[in-house]
């Protein structure tokens, strides 16, 4: 699975702070205007939540619907996702996934109309880039603790060349507070940057690492309508991040060492940059990374980078880069996936041929799906400790 090209922009940010030379922190935009069509409301109805299962409930007095289904982003399996009517209710028994938490929508058929809408009897939603999604968490799931930390710090736009690029690659830099231009730190490289920072609270992350280990953070998006082509490992782009937009941010700041950290398309494209240029990443964090094979991806088959992302996972899985200008040089990866997404199984295979290139890999199974709060999920601590240990 990838997001393809539907991530939210830097402009639809929110600021929450001012600081010298108009630096801005960023908040998570309001949800109005992403969401999916509303249903009227029903009196009763929404998901009952135990332990053990999810009952989806959508109440149909008058049996106006001809069906109901539900939609998900994640592997079913044998479930039939089609809800049962009875007694003026559709309904659909749903035994609990391996998952903390489950994003869904629905469909509602009248005559040849369909629907897709939120689950109209449960308040909690959750934005995603395809409409927003009716949310369920399951009794035992917790938020990360670092979670409501303050961002501390402010984010300043750093101006870059389009280079051989069609497009400049819109690049912001975030410092922690009181941490000067002169003082060395970790630097994360972030593809998808504004995404990460808006609906993953990466900044918060950031805010509360940097109260013991400072790390300041490079929010790198796709121009648009570019973040297919860039992502899918594209040796152009790679070579532009290494050759414009690296240099432009160490000019600024004194830095230590880098960690790239992409997601979906944006891991994918992190690995093309550290194989085609050893030298400019010490440590990689790939998460839901869409290292796509024909054997396990066909449903991705109609995705017009599919073939090129293949060729790309043949070659990086084959061995380092023989051709790039530095020596092939292992780094630390972590790698995180969802225990019931798509790409659970490409991402292990990448896992085992990093592996036996030398690379010290760290695996997680988050129990969660091809989600931006999975990622979220997933950076402590483990992203702690890849920062840490590089120090």
């Amino acid at each position: 699975m990838t997001y393809r090209d539907r991530m939210p922009r830097p402009d639809a940010a929110e600021p929450v702070a001012t600081g010298p030379d108009g630096a801005t922190v960023l908040r998570a935009p309001t949800s109005a205007g992403r969401r999916a069509t509303p249903v009227d409301a029903p009196a009763a109805g929404g998901p009952e939540i135990t332990d053990d299962e999810v009952v989806f409930r959508l109440p149909d007095a008058g049996h106006d619907y001809d069906g109901v289904r539900l939609e998900v982003d994640w592997v079913l399996g044998e479930v039939d996702p089609e809800f049962a009517w009875a007694a003026g209710t559709w309904s659909l028994r749903l035994p609990r996934p391996d998952a903390w938490r489950l994003e869904y929508q629905l469909t509602i058929r009248r005559g040849g109309d369909y629907q897709w809408t939120t689950d109209p009897g449960n308040p909690r939603r959750v934005p995603n880039p395809f409409g927003e999604k009716s949310e369920v968490r399951f009794p035992d799931y917790r938020e990360p603790a670092w979670l409501m930390t303050p961002v501390a710090g402010p984010v300043r736009k750093v101006e870059t060349s389009a280079g051989r690029l069609t497009e400049q690659v819109p690049v912001q830099l975030w410092s922690p507070a009181g941490l000067s231009a002169d003082r060395a730190a970790p630097l994360l490289l972030v593809h998808d940057g504004s995404d990460m920072a808006q609906r993953g609270s990466l900044l918060s992350w950031a805010s509360a690492m940097s109260s013991t280990s400072p790390v300041r953070v490079a929010l790198l998006d796709p121009a648009v309508g570019l973040r297919n082509e860039w992502y899918a490992a594209d040796p152009d782009y790679a070579d532009h991040l290494a050759d414009v937009v690296l240099p432009a941010l160490t000019a600024r700041v004194l830095t230590g060492p880098v960690i790239g950290l992409g997601a979906s398309l944006g891991a994918v494209s992190m690995l093309t940059l550290q194989r085609r240029h050893p030298g400019s990443i010490s440590a990689l964090a790939l998460q839901s990374g869409s290292f796509f094979t024909p054997m396990l991806d066909a449903q991705e088959s109609s995705f017009a980078q599919f073939e090129q992302i293949c060729a790309a996972v043949r070659r990086m899985s084959s061995g380092p880069d023989l051709t790039a200008v530095t020596a092939p040089r292992p780094v630390p990866v972590l790698m995180t996936c969802g225990a019931i997404e798509e790409n659970l199984a490409n991402n292990q295979l990448m896992a085992a041929a990093l592996r036996r290139q030398g690379h010290s890999v760290t695996t997680r199974v988050v129990p969660d799906a091809h989600t931006m709060i999975g990622w979220r999920d997933g950076w402590s601590p483990e992203l702690d400790d890849l920062i840490c240990a590089l120090r």
